[in-house]
């Protein structure tokens, strides 16, 4: 009898592990599907052939932003935006640099806390007038508080007005 224990207990618990896998394994793969949509879009309609990063830039609606590289290892942004079903792209060195963003922050004396960039759709270009569309979001403190302020992503000169926060 005692065998018999010693094969059906390892054996019910292999089963509910199993369960427990494939549960955990529909939950992640579900929640992932609008990106990795997302992801298969831009790889299949931007010069990027590998993605590097992903992030969410919520400035002008929702959208995805990856980065990555093309076939001959030149750096692109491609802004996925999902409301419109599709995407733009722009190759990296045409943007300004981090130094430069930096030099721009402290001319206006922010301390910047996150830099996200994002594709400037045409409801949200009436506000800011972008060169291509590309901006870079900049959250940050001045004067103890928290402050929100838009660069032209190719030229580097400031949209409109820091916004603060109390």
């Amino acid at each position: 009898m005692w065998k018999v224990w010693l094969i059906t207990i390892p054996l019910i618990l292999a089963m509910i592990c199993a369960a427990v896998c494939v549960a955990l394994w529909k939950n992640m793969s579900s929640y992932w599907a609008a990106e990795t949509s997302a992801a298969q879009y831009v790889l299949d309609h931007t010069p990027i052939s590998k993605l590097e990063s992903y992030q969410v830039f919520t400035a002008s609606g929702v959208e995805d932003v990856f980065k990555g590289t093309d076939t001959f290892n030149h750096a692109w942004y491609a802004f996925y935006i999902p409301t419109e079903g599709t995407c733009y792209s722009i190759e990296a060195n045409k943007l300004v640099t981090q130094k430069q963003i930096a030099d721009q922050m402290s001319k206006l004396h922010i301390h910047t806390q996150q830099c996200t960039i994002g594709y400037v759709t045409d409801q949200s270009a009436k506000f800011l007038h972008p060169t291509d569309d590309v901006v870079f979001e900049i959250h940050g403190t001045m004067k103890g508080k928290s402050t929100f302020v838009y660069l032209d992503a190719v030229t580097g000169r400031v949209l409109g007005k820091p916004t603060t926060i109390d």
